[in-house]
């Protein structure tokens, strides 16, 4: 939402031309301040909600009992500080068997190692069987049922080495495989200490010591907020965009943010623009970003927004009270320095607080009337009250 400063506005329609003053109507009594020039800060001032830069919900990796909670409602936590413990008993039995799967497989692999030895002096002895008996079926001396004997007996021996090195390659798969399992034992071991993953604020604690918590349950164990620094969110009107962006590519544009009820006010950035134009209000999110080193600024509360996009230098500033508005435009009743009232119309270029910086219609030093307006007319004569004092003759000294 955003504040806007409405002009004081009165019922009051002035004739369009000024009339002599009769002679026989007293002199309205009213209070006038002067038009000065003043560098005066182009300020975008809007009502935004704090968020909180980080939001984790923290869930139990692993199912088991809950046999230890080191936080309590509402503490502020560090980084890596430990929580919640799981009861580790069921995991840590987990862990021996994979360990000790692994250290079978090993086993198994040393058995195959040692088969395949055997396997290939068994194949090399029934190769030179085969080729020997082989050369003397050439030469005649035996016969080619023995040749084929040795010979069978030479392949059989090389399937065997072949078997032996499946087998070891079976063995060297089921070792990684199991070694993965340790991993994950150990893995799922850890998980049953949980640590805070950023620094906050934790809020309600929602499970007690005893308990049993589900494997990445629906309902966290707590919640972590991390508020320093902090977001705090508002919106504008869609005219700012195009100088908005413009300051932005520069510089950093200056935020302060004063949450509802706190007279402390904290500096931030400009953070981001929201990528498209709420049509519905014609206003655009901006989100600011502040170090909250005094935890002024909590989630979820409401703070007085100022943005300062640049300084206009030698701006007319005149109060907001003097401003009159009427169908034709807004218009201002001036002091004279014959001591009579003039009606005139003003262009204004904004309001910020309770002054009024105006375009065109008003020079710098001229006086114009805060209070009284309601008993003047085009040309009425008028007393200034300056305090304790009233102004009633032409030429005196009026205060600033």
């Amino acid at each position: 939402m955003v504040a806007v400063t409405v002009l004081s506005s009165c019922t009051q329609t002035p004739p369009t031309a000024p009339r002599p003053a009769e002679s026989g109507r007293p002199a309205a009594t009213v209070r006038t301040v002067a038009v000065s020039q003043q560098n005066l800060p182009v300020e975008i001032r809007a009502i935004g909600n704090v968020e909180a830069y980080s939001n984790v919900a923290v869930k139990s990796r692993v199912a088991g009992q809950l046999i230890r909670v080191h936080v309590r409602d509402g503490q502020s936590v560090q980084q890596d500080q430990l929580l919640f413990e799981i009861d580790p008993l069921p995991l840590e039995a987990q862990l021996r068997q994979a360990e000790a799967n692994v250290a079978r497989d090993r086993a198994m692999e040393q058995q195959a190692q040692a088969s395949i030895a055997r396997s290939r002096a068994q194949a090399s002895q029934a190769r030179v069987q085969a080729d020997r008996y082989a050369a003397l079926a050439r030469e005649g001396i035996t016969s080619k049922e023995q040749t084929e004997q040795f010979r069978s007996v030479a392949e059989a021996a090389d399937a065997g080495v072949k078997a032996d090195l499946s087998a070891i390659e079976s063995a060297r798969a089921s070792i990684r495989a199991d070694e993965a399992r340790v991993a994950e034992a150990r893995l799922s071991l850890g998980y049953t200490k949980i640590h805070a993953p950023i620094s906050g604020h934790v809020g309600a604690v929602m499970i007690k010591e005893g308990n049993l918590v589900k494997e990445n349950d629906t309902t966290p164990l707590v919640t972590i907020l991390q508020i320093t620094p902090v977001y705090v969110s508002f919106a504008v009107p869609e005219k700012w965009i195009e100088e908005i962006r413009k300051y932005m590519r520069t510089s950093s544009l200056s935020v302060l943010a004063t949450s509802e009820g706190s007279e402390r006010s904290d500096r931030g950035v400009l953070d981001s623009i929201d990528n498209s134009v709420d049509s519905t209000t014609g206003t655009i999110r901006l989100k600011a970003k502040f170090p909250n080193n005094s935890l002024s600024l909590w989630p979820g509360g409401f703070a007085n927004v100022v943005m300062t996009l640049r300084t206009e230098r030698r701006a007319l500033i005149i109060p907001v009270q003097a401003v009159q508005n009427r169908q034709e435009g807004s218009y201002v009743w001036i002091a004279k320095d014959n001591l009579t009232a003039e009606l005139r119309p003003i262009k204004l270029s904004r309001t910020q607080g309770d002054v009024a910086v105006v375009e065109s219609g008003v020079a710098s030093g001229e006086r114009v009337i805060t209070e009284g307006q309601l008993r003047v007319t085009p040309g009425a004569r008028l007393t200034i009250s300056t305090g304790q004092t009233l102004i009633t003759e032409p030429g005196a000294k009026q205060t600033p």
